[in-house]
């Protein structure tokens, strides 16, 4: 059985090299802020190391799960899932504490499942509530991150910070899943059919995935 968190391998051994190599650039008096955070992929945490007065390196783990009804001409039942480990790099372009920039790279396990339901009725009486078909769309496991935002800190102390992003990759890939629990009436199969098409053409906006957060924590 694969552990769960064997993925963190390669951004922990990645951001290792990148700190050693900076460090052998340039001596510095390191900071470690650690701060809870909160994104549009996640709730989390992320911790990081200023190797340099302007560059700090940085890792981070976020985790969202979530299950909601919409209601359009038939329920919609949506579960969204993602499980996100992102290593990445903010460089203050002038040396000011404020203000960065952002790069990095992802590695996720981000799926939404929309299954289409309707209920049963015999005359007036509701007999039954089911499915008749479903969509999975499932991202790539890896990503690009750029982006930009406003930290503060201090050599030893409280510290946070606000940015803005982008998760870019391959764009995702769209499932279909036909199961159903009863009968599916001509209706219901064009509705189906309609809500597949509206999935695949949305699939390359779905390729780049915002990314804000806001974060609060400590420097040590």
């Amino acid at each position: 059985m694969k552990h769960p968190f064997s993925f963190l391998f390669f951004p922990c051994f990645l951001l290792i090299i990148i700190s050693k190599i900076a460090l052998a650039e340039e001596s510095y008096s390191q900071h470690y802020p650690v701060q809870i955070t909160t994104t549009s992929i996640g709730d989390g945490f992320w911790a990081g190391s200023f190797v340099k007065e302007d560059l700090l390196l940085g890792l981070q783990f976020t985790n969202h799960s979530t299950n909601l009804t919409r209601e359009e001409i038939y329920d919609h039942s949506i579960g969204q899932q993602s499980q996100v480990v992102l290593v990445f790099n903010r460089w203050n372009p002038t040396r000011e504490k404020s203000f960065f920039l952002q790069s990095g790279i992802a590695h996720r396990k981000q799926h939404e499942d929309t299954v289409f339901r309707r209920d049963r009725y015999q005359g007036d009486t509701l007999v039954a509530y089911g499915r008749f078909g479903g969509v999975k769309v499932v991202w790539p496991e890896w990503a690009v991150n750029l982006g930009l935002g406003w930290h503060w800190h201090s050599d030893l102390g409280f510290s946070g910070g606000v940015g803005y992003g982008l998760l870019w990759s391959e764009r995702p890939k769209m499932m279909i899943d036909s199961n159903y629990d009863w009968f599916v009436t001509e209706a219901e199969n064009k509705y189906f059919q309609a809500q597949q098409e509206q999935t695949r053409d949305k699939l390359n906006r779905l390729a780049i995935w915002p990314s804000y957060s806001a974060s609060i924590g400590w420097t040590f």
